[in-house]
């Protein structure tokens, strides 16, 4: 029995050139970005219902959960720091040191905040590439496609090579390899059982 992937092959394809476009666009730095992130979603939920496996969905969406979670904490937290430091520098002018002191002794210190915001921002990026290169390698065994396998593998290693900055190179790579594996998935797919396919995904198929 086949399954008919056309249209998660175009979101997928579409999202991931979304994401990859959003990251060169200030402008678009974080809509684009997002859109993509949903329209990669609704394709692996797609081959989800359609396969009966969910694990490329499951995985990207936890990806998805981290990724916000860890990473927009860790932007807060960078600003919070950001902004305890202008207080602190400030008051090393203020003429009152104690008043200096009080202010520059409550809570946690600017650094540390500014260590904290970066330890998650990092930890946040490496275990959102975790779940995306689980995801993408079980894309790689359902479509058979290798380019699915290439951006795994790059996910990973760019993840863990962020600490040097190559890893932001190796992440786009990875983008990249998406890109073309959704391009490259065959329209159809070969399924071992019957589809799964939710009616209500079914309806949504014919209105698009």
């Amino acid at each position: 029995m086949r399954a008919d992937v056309k249209s998660e092959k175009t979101y997928g394809m579409w999202g991931a050139i979304l994401i990859l476009v959003g990251s060169f666009i200030p402008v678009g730095r974080f809509i684009l970005p997002l859109i993509g992130l949903v329209l990669v979603l609704v394709s692996l939920h797609g081959i989800k219902v359609k396969t009966g496996d969910e694990r490329p969905f499951k995985n990207y969406l936890y990806s998805f959960i981290i990724e916000i979670i860890l990473i927009v904490s860790g932007i807060v937290i960078l600003f919070l720091g950001f902004l305890k430091s202008e207080v602190e520098t400030i008051n090393v002018y203020t003429i009152n040191e104690s008043i200096t002191s009080f202010e520059s002794h409550q809570g946690f210190s600017a650094g540390s905040l500014l260590i904290g915001g970066v330890i998650l921002l990092f930890l946040g990026l490496i275990v959102s590439a975790y779940f995306k290169k689980k995801a993408w390698e079980s894309m790689y065994e359902i479509t058979k496609v290798e380019q699915f396998k290439s951006a795994a593998t790059w996910y990973w290693i760019g993840a863990l090579t962020l600490v040097i900055l190559v890893g932001l190179i190796l992440l786009l790579v990875a983008e990249i390899f998406v890109i073309l594996a959704f391009s490259n998935m065959p329209d159809e797919l070969e399924l071992e059982g019957e589809s799964r396919l939710d009616p209500l995904w079914e309806d949504f198929e014919l209105l698009v």
